[in-house]
């Protein structure tokens, strides 16, 4: 016989004084077989602020369940018919015991199963009703998956660094009230989230989701900014009201290093005057970028503060500031001319003492897989300009991103990619590769150049 269990949470507590304790009561499926099992999890943890010499957890079925069986992480358990009395023992403040009861219901109808915490020491109780409707109902199964994408480069102390999680539904049903849950590793600053419609509990971010067709999926955005040097544990679950019948990825989590600059010594100076490009509609300054230390540096980074235009061809950001990189190693005593631009257009006051310079690793400029990118553009058109400087025209649509990548061979067999990414203003884009630090080097310094354009996902 198929049944579905329609899970409701209502807890309730006393408080005489100011103790308490951390609680919560989980099932395992929200829809099983009569006669199938269904196992409650149920956590505690010890908030009155002192050490108990005994706690107790009461778990209470009613006789139309039959206790299969328990499991404590602390303590001791009796079964009473369908009631679990868990002797946890001393309870040590701060402490976490977690109890399992694994029950099997014998018909269908309401099962209330009743959690009680309580200690003699202590004024204070917890109970939580775990109600479940068991009908005739078919079963309505979905697979619900979550996964997790780091970034791509190297992330220093301060950087707003951007993350991408993605909710799936496998099928073969619909699923509803789908529930995405991120959580925030300890030491970040939240910089934003795509949606923003979500729910702050603690360090997690709650989104609901509402339904999830077989077969789709929704993408999610997070920026966040870690204050100190170390390892991120960025990790996201999700969850619907229909049964899972695959809860392997429901969860993920990825671990990011995050780091301080690299050892060396470098000096960014303004070495022109602000110009107005008219072709691309840009304020336009170079710069000089010298490593004037002792020793090589794998990449550089250009960090530029008290900006008053937005930096166009920033790629990051780090403490609020944006930042442009010199993606090659910079020999003891070399230096490099890069390219700044600047939007809106037009001339501003700007000091040699905002620019900053830093080691970095090697950026990976790698571009992805060509089955990963949504449309390989046809470039329309490439046009060498009078300073050296390469054009490339193609179709575009308005409001997409699109990604150029270049190479020294047809073949990209060691192609990389030309950032940013741009947004197409109208549906044609004009693209100039002017070298670093956009490119690793101007396309005068260039044996050959070859071009692709592909439409982002």
């Amino acid at each position: 016989m198929l049944a579905v269990f329609l899970a409701t949470l209502i807890v309730a507590g006393t408080r005489a004084d100011a103790q308490s304790f951390g609680f919560s009561v989980t099932d395992s499926a929200n829809s099983i077989l009569v006669s199938n099992s269904v196992t409650y999890t149920i956590n505690v943890t010890n908030l009155t602020g002192i050490s108990l010499a005994d706690a107790h957890v009461t778990n209470a079925l009613p006789t139309s369940v039959q206790i299969l069986s328990t499991n404590a992480s602390q303590g001791s358990a009796t079964v009473n018919s369908s009631v679990v009395l868990f002797d946890l023992g001393a309870f040590v403040n701060g402490g976490i015991a977690q109890l399992t009861v694994t029950a099997e219901p014998t018909a269908i109808g309401l099962i209330t199963n009743t959690v009680t915490v309580a200690s003699i020491d202590v004024t204070n109780t917890a109970s939580t009703n775990v109600v479940i409707q068991v009908t005739n109902a078919p079963i309505i199964t979905a697979d619900l998956g979550v996964t997790i994408a780091g970034p791509a480069q190297a992330v220093i102390t301060n950087d707003w660094m951007t993350y991408g999680v993605t909710a799936s539904n496998a099928g073969p049903n619909t699923a509803t009230g789908v529930v995405l849950t991120n959580t925030l590793p300890p030491g970040v600053i939240l910089r934003g989230a795509v949606p923003a419609n979500y729910t702050v509990v603690s360090s997690n971010l709650i989104f609901n989701l509402g339904t999830l067709a077989s077969g789709s999926y929704t993408n999610l955005q997070f920026t966040i900014q870690p204050t100190n040097a170390g390892t991120l544990l960025l990790s996201a679950s999700i969850g619907s009201s229909v049964l899972d019948t695959n809860t392997a990825n429901n969860f993920a989590s990825t671990n990011v290093p995050v780091i301080a600059y690299l050892p060396g010594t470098l000096m960014a100076v303004t070495n022109s005057a602000q110009i107005i490009n008219l072709q691309n509609g840009l304020e336009e300054q170079s710069i000089l970028l010298s490593n004037i230390g002792t020793t090589n540096v794998p990449a550089a980074r250009v960090v530029v503060t008290g900006l008053t235009k937005q930096l166009f061809n920033a790629v990051g950001t780090n403490n609020g500031n944006p930042f442009v990189y010199y993606s090659a190693s910079l020999a003891a005593g070399q230096s490099v001319t890069m390219l700044l631009q600047y939007a809106p257009r037009g001339s501003f006051p700007f000091t040699n003492g905002q620019l900053h310079a830093f080691a970095v690793p090697m950026p990976n400029w790698t571009p992805p897989p060509a089955t990963t990118t949504s449309t390989n553009i046809n470039i329309s058109r490439i046009v060498k300009l009078a300073n050296g400087d390469m054009l490339i025209e193609f179709p575009s649509t308005l409001g997409l991103t699109y990604t150029v990548v270049y190479s020294d061979n047809v073949l990209f067999s060691n192609a990389m990619i030309a950032p940013p990414f741009i947004v197409a203003p109208a549906n044609e884009v004009q693209w100039i590769d002017y070298g670093p630090p956009t490119t690793v080097s101007a396309p005068t310094n260039a044996s050959v150049r070859f071009y692709r354009v592909f439409q982002n996902p």
